[in-house]
């Protein structure tokens, strides 16, 4: 099945995904979202052997609903991880006369962050909201360290 030309056919489907999803062309991410809608459609076709079969089993609401909920989901975790970077970089002030301590803090808290799941990395943004409890705050922190010992474990810090 030839999967860039399916991928043409669709290409409007694409678009009105991302329109009833709030993200237009002015957006500053509008591509990053049309790419990654572009990546789903390709991953849900490829799994088929031929178009009539991939047409029949993903009617064009069935297509819309899945890509809309996916692009709504990837919107989610992109606004947990615009919360959650503010708070993140200034949990730690280096020394104004080596900025390369700065520089490798920051490299370095962005590998845990990356390394750390979706679950934990809410846990990092609670553990630092003055709204929770302090024996949350606590929960979080004792899972966020075991998640820490796992990643210097690992040897990704390095």
């Amino acid at each position: 099945m030839d999967v860039e030309r399916l991928i043409k056919q669709y290409e409007g489907l694409f678009y009105k995904v991302l329109v009833r999803a709030g993200i237009f062309r002015s957006h500053a991410d509008y591509e990053d979202y049309l790419q990654e809608v572009r990546i789903l459609f390709y991953q849900r076709a490829e799994s088929y052997s031929d178009e009539a079969s991939f047409r029949q089993d993903n009617e064009i609401g069935y297509l819309f609903s899945f890509l809309l909920w996916r692009v709504i989901d990837l919107q989610r975790k992109q606004t947990r991880q615009n919360k959650a970077m503010p708070i993140l970089l200034e949990q730690v002030e280096p020394p104004l006369d080596e900025p390369h301590v700065a520089i490798e803090n920051d490299l370095l808290f962005l590998q845990f962050w990356s390394y750390l799941s979706d679950k934990e990395q809410g846990m990092w943004v609670k553990c630092h909201s003055a709204l929770e409890s302090k024996q949350k705050r606590y929960y979080y922190r004792k899972k966020l360290q075991a998640a820490w010992e796992r990643f210097v474990g690992d040897g990704r810090s390095g």
